[in-house]
C-alpha cells in the first residue's frame, strides 16, 4: 500500500515552439520553489489529473489546469505563445516496486477521458520497451470496471476500498476522490478544512468518517458494517424460521392435526426442537400422532391375521355396525351445530372488538394531537364541567344534578388511560382469534369425521343389500381405509421431521450468530483502533508545540472518536483558534497520518504532498519545524513533496542543513525544450 511519484513530465506544442518542464522526485523530503504564479501550482494539479483525480477539486469535468497547459505560455521575457497541442505524463511506483508511467492528453484531438499507461519507467529510461494499455476516467464504470483507470489505479496501490452507505442510491465504493485529500493537499481548497477537504458531492454517507477509517484501516466501519449484516442475519433467520413453522403448521392442520412444543422462534438450545411433536384429532381428543400410528398398524395387522369373513355370516353385526354408525352420526351432526354457532358468535365478538380497537386508536391519536398543541403553544387546557371552555361563563342549566359532576381527567392520565384500554382489548382480539382458529380447526376433523362416517355407512349399507356368500366389503374398506390413514399420518410425520432437520441448521446458524455478536467489542471501537488513536493524538499534539500552535495549550487536544476530528474538552475546535493555528493544526494532523503509518498498519500510501503549505503568513519558525520534521519520513522509507514560494534565502537556510531533495526554479517553470 504504497505510492511514490518518480518524475513529472509537462509538454505543450505552442505557436513559439515546445515547451514544457521535468521533474523528479526522490525518496524523503522533496521542496520544490519558485515564485508565485511562476507554474507550481499547475505541476501540482497536472499530477492530480494525470492520474484522474480532477474530481477530488470539483465535479465539474473540465480540465483544472492554468493556462500554461491549456491555452497560451508566457516566457520570462513576458512573450506569449498559443498552445496548440499539450499533455502530461507522471512515473508512479508502487509498495512491490512496480513502475508505470501514465500518459494524459490536456489539449489534444484525443478524448481527455483517456489514459495510457506504460508499464515500465518510461520517463526516467527511454530505452525502456513498455507494453501499453489504455483506460477511461470521469466516465461511470472508472472505478468499477476492469477497464476503468480508478479500478486499476486501486489495484495497482494494493487497496481494497469498502463498500459505502450513499444518500441516493444503493450502497457503493468509497471512492479514491475522497481517499486522496488526506495526503494530497492541493493550493486552492485543500487547506480549508481539518483534516482535509474531501469532496461531499459524491453523495456518501459521513464520507469523512469513512475516508479517516479507510486510510487508518480502523475496525470501526467494518464491525458497524458488520453489526447491520448480522441484524438482518437475525432477521432472515427468524423469517426462515417462522417460514418453516407455518409451512408445517398448515401441513398438519389440513391432515386434521397441529404441531405442539415447536418453538415459533430461533433458539439455540437443542432440547427445544426435541420437545417438539404433533397432535392429530380422533374423535373429541387430541392424540400424539406417533401413537395414533401405533394403533392403527396394529389394527391393520389383526384384519390381515383374520380371514374376510362372508356377508352371510355377518350380517346380524353389520346391522348392528350400522345402527351405531348412524348414532355416532346424529351426534357429531348436533356436535357440529353447536360448534357452528360458536363460531358465528365469535366471528360476532371479534368484530365487535374490531371495532371497538379502531375507536379506541382514533380516541387515542386526538388525545395525543390536543396534547401535542397545548405543548406547542405552552398552554394548557383547563378544563372544568361547570365552565365553558371558551368564555368561561359557568354553566348551570343542566339536566344532571350540579353534584354530579365530577373532575375532567387530565389530558395525561387520558392518554395513559386509553393506551391501557387499546393493549387490553388488543390482548382480548389475539386470543378470541386463536380461540377461532382452534373452531375453524374442530369444524375441518368433525367435516372430515362425518365423511368417514358417511362412508363406512354405504359400504354397510352395501353389505347387507349383497348375497350372504360375498366377501363382507366394509371388513375390506376398513382395512383400505386404515392403509390410507396410516400413509397420510406417515407422511405429515414425514413432512414434521424434514422440518425438525431445516430448524436445527437454522439454529446451528443462530448458535453461530450469537456467537459472532458476542465477540464483537462492548464499545464500538476495538482495541486496536483505539491505540491507532491515541498514537495519532500523541502525534498531534507533539506536533502541534512543535510548531508553535498557541491557541491552547496542544496537550488538551485529542481526536473525536465520534467526528475525529480534533477536538478540546469533547467540543470540535472551530472559529475559536486562528487562522495560522488552524493552518498548523493541519499540519500536524496530516503529517500525524503519514508517521502513524510507519507505527500502525494502516492503509495510509506513505507520501504527502503539501502545495504552498505556509499558508496564512504562519511563523517562520513554525515553517522551519514542519521542514525538518517532513525531512524524517526518509528515515522511514516515506516521501513528502513541499511546493513552496517562501522565501529564497530563508528557504535555502533551512534547507541547507536537511537531508532533502531541492528543486529550484530561477523563472517560469514551463520552459522552451530545445531539441537534441
Amino acid at each position: 500500500m504504497t505510492l511514490r511519484l518518480r518524475h513529472l513530465r509537462m509538454r505543450a506544442t505552442t505557436s513559439g515552439g515546445l515547451y514544457g518542464a521535468d521533474i523528479s522526485f526522490g525518496p524523503g523530503l522533496t521542496v520544490i520553489w519558485a515564485d508565485n504564479t511562476k507554474g507550481k501550482s499547475t505541476c501540482m494539479q497536472g499530477m492530480l489529473y494525470a492520474l484522474g483525480m480532477e474530481r477530488m477539486l470539483s465535479p465539474r469535468r473540465e480540465v483544472p489546469l492554468p493556462h500554461a497547459m491549456t491555452s497560451f505560455v508566457e516566457t520570462d521575457g513576458k512573450e506569449r505563445h498559443a498552445v496548440l497541442e499539450s499533455n502530461v505524463s507522471l512515473e508512479i511506483e508502487n509498495g512491490a516496486g512496480r513502475i508505470i508511467t501514465v500518459h494524459r492528453s490536456i489539449k489534444s484531438l484525443l478524448d481527455n477521458r483517456l489514459i495510457r499507461v506504460d508499464f515500465g519507467p518510461t520517463l526516467t529510461d527511454e530505452t525502456t520497451r513498455a507494453q501499453r494499455k489504455d483506460f477511461f476516467v470521469i466516465d461511470p464504470g472508472a472505478a468499477l470496471r476492469e477497464n476503468g483507470f480508478h479500478y486499476f489505479l486501486e489495484d495497482f496501490l494494493g487497496w481494497e476500498l469498502p463498500t459505502v452507505r450513499r444518500y441516493d442510491a444503493p450502497d457503493g465504493k468509497l471512492y479514491l476522490e475522497t481517499i486522496f485529500p488526506l495526503f494530497w493537499v492541493e493550493q486552492k481548497a485543500g487547506w480549508s478544512s481539518i483534516p482535509a477537504a474531501i469532496p461531499t458531492y459524491l453523495r456518501i454517507r459521513e464520507v469523512h468518517k469513512r475516508s479517516i477509517e479507510f486510510i487508518m484501516d480502523l475496525d470501526v466501519h467494518k464491525l458497524e458494517l458488520r453489526r447491520q449484516q448480522l441484524d438482518d442475519l437475525f432477521a432472515a433467520n427468524a423469517r426462515d424460521w417462522r417460514m418453516q413453522w407455518e409451512e408445517i403448521d398448515r401441513f398438519a392442520r389440513r391432515g386434521g392435526g397441529k404441531t405442539e412444543g415447536l418453538p415459533q422462534r430461533p433458539t439455540a438450545v437443542a432440547d427445544d426442537l426435541a420437545r417438539g411433536y404433533l397432535l392429530i384429532a380422533e374423535n373429541t381428543d387430541w392424540v400424539p400422532l406417533r401413537d395414533l400410528l401405533s394403533r392403527l398398524r396394529a389394527r391393520v395387522a389383526d384384519i390381515m391375521a383374520s380371514a374376510v369373513p362372508e356377508v352371510g355370516f355377518a350380517a346380524e353385526e353389520l346391522a348392528r355396525q350400522l345402527q351405531g354408525l348412524n348414532g355416532e352420526v346424529e351426534v357429531v351432526n348436533a356436535e357440529r351445530i353447536k360448534v357452528y354457532n360458536a363460531k358465528q358468535l365469535k366471528n360476532a365478538d371479534i368484530a365487535s372488538l374490531r371495532r371497538r380497537i379502531k375507536s379506541l386508536a382514533e380516541d387515542l391519536q386526538k388525545n395525543q394531537d390536543v396534547q401535542k398543541l397545548q405543548r406547542y403553544s405552552g398552554v394548557a387546557a383547563d378544563l372544568t364541567p361547570d365552565r365553558c371552555p371558551t368564555c368561561e361563563q359557568a354553566l348551570i342549566d343542566t339536566l344532571l344534578a350540579q353534584d354530579a359532576l365530577t373532575v375532567v381527567m387530565p389530558i395525561e392520565d387520558n392518554i395513559e388511560y386509553l393506551r391501557s384500554q387499546l393493549k387490553m382489548f388488543e390482548d382480548i382480539l389475539v386470543r378470541e382469534e386463536e380461540s377461532f382458529l382452534s373452531i375453524d380447526q374442530t369444524i375441518a376433523r368433525m367435516d372430515r369425521d362425518l365423511a368417514d362416517l358417511y362412508g363406512r355407512i354405504r359400504t354397510l349399507r352395501t353389505d347387507l343389500i349383497s348375497p350372504g356368500a360375498n366377501p363382507s366389503a366394509a371388513v375390506i374398506e376398513e382395512r383400505v381405509r386404515t392403509e390410507n390413514r396410516i400413509s397420510e399420518l406417515e407422511g405429515i410425520q414425514s413432512a414434521f421431521d424434514d422440518t425438525i432437520e431445516r430448524l436445527e441448521e437454522l439454529s446451528a446458524t443462530y448458535i453461530e450468530l450469537l456467537n459472532e455478536r458476542a465477540a464483537f467489542p462492548a464499545d464500538k471501537m476495538s482495541a486496536k483502533d483505539k491505540a491507532k488513536f491515541n498514537e495519532l493524538t500523541a502525534l498531534v499534539r507533539e506536533q502541534a508545540r512543535e510548531y508553535g500552535f498557541s491557541t491552547f495549550d496542544p496537550y488538551e487536544l485529542t481526536i473525536s472518536e465520534d467526528t475525529y476530528r480534533p477536538q478540546k474538552e469533547g467540543f470540535e475546535i472551530g472559529f475559536e483558534t486562528s487562522a495560522s493555528d488552524a493552518v498548523r493544526l493541519k499540519w500536524a494532523y496530516q503529517l500525524g497520518l503519514l508517521e502513524l503509518s510507519a507505527i500502525e498498519a494502516t492503509n495510509h500510501p506513505g507520501m504527502l504532498l503539501f502545495d504552498e503549505p505556509r499558508q496564512q503568513s504562519s511563523a517562520k519558525v513554525s515553517f522551519e519545524s514542519l521542514l525538518k520534521r517532513a525531512a524524517l519520513a526518509k528515515q522511514r522509507n516515506q516521501q513528502v513533496i513541499f511546493s513552496t514560494s517562501e522565501e529564497l534565502h530563508n528557504l535555502q537556510r533551512i534547507i541547507d542543513g536537511l537531508d532533502c531533495e531541492k528543486r529550484i526554479f530561477a523563472g517560469y517553470i514551463i520552459q522552451p525544450i530545445l531539441s537534441s
